[in-house]
């Protein structure tokens, strides 16, 4: 009997092969497999190809993505904020006149007839109260949401009802009291200095500085608009260059590896790259010079010349307030020679010395005194400004403008001198024919100002057109010149991988 062992017996071990795909051993036997099928000419060959493809869309990519950009640009500056921008200057202008118009009435009293007539000076008055209106409503739009500036504007809005409850209640003393000519009721008065006081020190401050925050804002959508597209022209540039590299790398591969001197279809495909990448270059080059000169020769030198009419509308307004308010005249007078100064400035203290000093500039024209010897020039509105601003050829303008506010100047001497020689009649004859809607001293300012003004806001409107022209055959050019760029790359393949099969 055969004793039983108390060890148990070994386990027998399997020798069963290993399941495949359960251990890494497959996939590092599958790196040699990869590396030899990406050493094969087919495969290198479709390496080639499909990066100069991926060149090729980001290509028009990049190129697409700036076009949209610099068309945005200039939509946002032709039909956005630029209007709206220059929408907002008719706010001070309309301001401003609203004022004049309402000291015109109270001066000519119970005379219904002088200048143009109390009808017209307050169909007038409503005209420049719905101009005020509509422009507010523009600077609303276009500061939304911009903290201080949306506050002006609405601070305006609220103003302005208060101050036509005190010019409505000034015109009614005045009727009531059945005033003459220039003895404007003392009731009546101080409602206007109320009125005046309110649009002086609180509207037309804030009007001024919306248009100011219009400008600003235009300034800062142009700037970052012309800095996406400087940026996006050096992308279009790289990429392109890319392409032209990825297709050398090709010819280059394919004439080696096939000994064949040209590939006719790969060649085009460059020459097509350098034709499609400089011509998206020039066009966005050409579209942000067109959309530069919009800006700065058109909406930027029509503003200014719209801030100083609408000064100038106040400035000759306190011809008015000067002989409504014999108590307050010196001020008045101090006040029409500081905004006379912004309008055409020359280094003079007086009104005298203004006088000569602008007849001066009107007689000296094209060339403008001073800059030397301690003479800062001849600045403001229509100094420097408007004469570095100037288009070719219209130097005439700008001396009609000149001619007009040295006009202007004289009657205000007139004036003056008319109320020191104590003749009120005279005087106020002078100002009913300055402030004639129709054919007065002011309203042919007007007319060569707004001359001027109009070729200003022609430049704008070409240069805008010129940009959009410069881009819009790029809406099917481009995806065009892609999808050509494609079909050479493939045609320039294919006989060679077709060798293969």
């Amino acid at each position: 009997m055969i004793p039983s062992s108390s060890t148990p017996p070994e386990p027998t071990r399997s020798t069963a092969p290993a399941v495949p795909g359960r251990t890494g051993s497959r996939a590092r036997d599958g790196r040699p497999r990869l590396r030899h099928r990406l050493a094969t000419t087919p495969a290198r060959v479709w390496l080639l190809t499909v990066v100069s493809c991926a060149a090729v869309i980001g290509l028009f990519a990049s190129a697409a993505h700036t076009l949209d950009q610099a068309r945005s640009g200039l939509d946002v500056l032709g039909r956005g904020a630029g209007p709206q921008a220059m929408a907002t200057t008719e706010l001070y202008l309309s301001l401003a006149d609203m004022d004049a118009r309402i000291a015109d009435v109270l001066l000519m009293g119970t005379d219904h007839d002088l200048g143009s007539g109390r009808e017209d000076a307050l169909g007038q008055y409503e005209a420049s109260r719905e101009r005020a209106n509509e422009a507010l409503l523009q600077a609303a739009s276009l500061t939304e949401g911009e903290g201080v500036q949306q506050r002006n504007v609405e601070e305006v809005l609220d103003g302005l009802g208060a101050y036509e409850r005190l010019a409505t209640e000034a015109l009614l003393r005045n009727d009531e009291a059945g005033a003459a000519p220039g003895e404007v009721d003392a009731g009546a008065l101080e409602a206007y200095r109320g009125a005046t006081r309110m649009m002086h020190t609180e509207l037309l401050p804030k009007a001024f500085n919306v248009g100011l925050d219009s400008s600003a804002i235009v300034r800062a959508n142009h700037e970052e608009g012309q800095a996406a597209v400087t940026l996006g022209l050096l992308w279009v540039g790289g990429v392109g260059a890319a392409v032209l590299l990825s297709l050398f790398g090709l010819q280059v591969y394919l004439r080696l590896r096939f000994r064949r001197r040209f590939n006719l279809p790969l060649i085009g495909a460059s020459a097509v790259t350098v034709v499609l990448t400089a011509g998206v270059v020039l066009a966005l080059v050409s579209s942000s010079g067109h959309q530069s000169a919009a800006k700065d020769e058109g909406l930027d030198a029509a503003m200014s010349l719209a801030r100083g009419g609408a000064i100038a509308t106040d400035m000759q307004a306190d011809q008015s307030r000067y002989l409504l308010d014999p108590d307050q005249a010196d001020n008045y007078q101090q006040v029409y020679l500081e905004r006379s100064q912004q309008v055409l400035f020359r280094p003079v203290s007086n009104l005298a010395d203004y006088y000569t000093a602008i007849d001066e500039v009107a007689a000296s024209y094209p060339e403008l005194p001073g800059g030397g010897d301690g003479d800062p020039g001849t600045l403001g509105y229509l100094g420097e400004r408007a004469h570095e601003a100037l288009l070719p050829g219209q130097e005439e303008r700008l001396a009609q403008v000149l001619e007009a506010y040295n006009e202007l100047q004289t009657q205000d001497r007139r004036l003056r001198e008319a109320v020191r020689d104590g003749d009120t009649g005279e005087a106020i004859d002078v100002r009913m024919n300055v402030a004639h809607s129709g054919d007065g001293t002011f309203a042919a300012y007007e007319e060569a100002l707004g001359g001027l003004t109009e070729v200003h806001r022609e430049a704008f409107d070409e240069g805008i057109r010129r940009g959009d022209a410069a881009l819009s055959a790029w809406t099917w050019l481009l995806p065009a010149g892609a999808l050509l760029l494609l079909l050479l790359v493939a045609l320039g393949v294919r006989p060679r991988l077709a060798e293969y099969r």
